[in-house]
């Protein structure tokens, strides 16, 4: 790693393609900031892998890996119904689902070797494609998973109100809908043409349910960068449970324009965006780094929407510290809200007290908000130590565990579909 003019720059030596690097902050003291925070580690219940080759090859998890699951991705499906120019999968029509039994069967050996039930996200492909989703779902219930959200273009769930009903009936929880902008243009850049009626469908359909739902915003340099504070104020303004904005990769299929730019979105662009398009209403230090993780991965803020509509961050009448603890004790934000509200000790922000009965009135008919930024890897910015570290584990079919990122550079079959080789027209 080095600090130049653009930022943290990565550079890496391979025997095959020789040097090469990569920008992995825009903001080098942003940089320094989230390498040095400090960390809530748990360990994995588990490790399934005894070391041999050494970490990345003994996946599946190796004794060198830090910490547990707090979210398993389970793919049920290679389809999708959506031929999006950006697809970190590369997924296309061709495909395959896989059988009930086989993800039941995943998903119990898991949580045995967790030692219980974790977070899961349905993923594909478009998971809504599977004939038997929604079993999956209930026998999931039934075995104690009871946070489960399905990531989903919202294509089926726009215009079949039945499947969304049925889904929160078997115990779905809620919906991680993929929304990248309001803007025409930048929607066919990343998925191939406008699909702004369908996403305002979906999200109808599933509140109406009962589902909650949180934005997944890919972000693209050049393209929709620009546009994070309006996502973050339609879903606020839609009440929706959250936003979480992830960088566009160089993994599955992108168009061949993107692989020649330099620009990355890095957690210190994020940062110092949601502070510039906010018009500074909301901080950078109201982003705090995701504790349990490497603190580069990921960034939260926790806020409440009031009466009138506005976000207001609660690090600001909580202790970093009391907050970080809290984050890496709950992974349900429900949960979360539950432990701060049932009696917070003052703390001290500004050198002005603020109290639990102050922070009380605050959540008193509030509205639960998170704003979230997820900096994912590819074989360009691929960093072995946060690998090591962790959280996000995808489920594979024969029931280990990986860290997502690298299962996607390393591990995932490749797909059928041509990769795109110049944006859309």
């Amino acid at each position: 790693m080095r600090a130049t003019r653009d930022g943290v720059v990565m550079k890496k030596r391979c025997p095959r393609h020789g040097e090469f690097e990569c920008i992995v902050s825009s903001d080098v003291a942003a940089y320094e900031f989230l390498r040095r925070a400090p960390r809530v580690v748990r360990p994995p219940a588990r490790i399934a892998l005894p070391r041999d080759k050494g970490c990345p090859e003994d996946c599946g998890l190796c004794p060198e890996h830090e910490h547990r699951a707090c979210l398993v991705i389970v793919e049920v499906t290679s389809r999708c119904n959506l031929p999006c120019p950006v697809c970190l999968a590369g997924s296309s029509a061709e495909g395959a689902d896989l059988p009930a039994a086989q993800v039941i069967a995943a998903l119990k050996g898991m949580f045995l070797a967790e030692g219980g039930a974790t977070p899961l996200q349905y993923a594909g492909g478009e998971p809504t494609l599977h004939r038997e989703l929604v079993q999956i779902v209930e026998q999931a219930s039934e075995l104690g998973f009871r946070k489960q959200e399905v990531d989903s273009n919202g294509l089926l769930l726009a215009t079949r109100p039945s499947l969304a009903r049925d889904l929160r009936r078997a115990g779905l929880t809620g919906v991680y809908l993929q929304m990248d902008t309001l803007d025409p243009h930048a929607s066919t850049y990343i998925r191939g043409r406008d699909l702004l009626p369908q996403k305002l469908r979906a999200i109808e359909n599933c509140m109406s349910a009962g589902l909650q739902v949180v934005l997944s915003v890919t972000v693209v340099p050049g393209v929709n960068d620009h546009r994070v504070w309006e996502m973050i104020r339609f879903a606020a303004a839609e009440r929706l449970t959250g936003v979480n904005f992830q960088s566009a990769v160089l993994s599955g299929r992108y168009p061949a324009a993107l692989a020649r730019r330099k620009a990355r979105f890095t957690a210190g662009h994020f940062m110092r965006q949601v502070a510039l398009q906010s018009g500074g209403r909301l901080k950078e230090s109201d982003l705090m780094p995701v504790s349990c993780a490497d603190p580069r991965c990921g960034l939260i803020a926790y806020c409440l929407i009031d009466h009138e509509g506005e976000i207001v961050p609660i690090n600001e009448h909580l202790g970093a510290e009391r907050l970080r603890q809290g984050m890496a004790e709950f992974s349900e934000w429900d949960a979360l809200l539950r432990q701060i509200g049932n009696g917070v000790s003052c703390c001290s922000c500004g050198g002005e007290e603020r109290t639990t009965e102050t922070l009380g009135r605050l959540l008193d008919g509030a509205e639960c908000f998170s704003i979230g930024f997820h900096g994912m890897m590819d074989a360009w910015s691929f960093d072995q130590e946060r690998a090591r570290r962790c959280g996000v584990h995808k489920l594979t079919t024969d029931g280990k565990l990986m860290p997502f990122c690298l299962y996607n550079m390393k591990y995932r079959p490749q797909p059928t579909a041509n990769p795109v080789t110049g944006p859309p027209a």
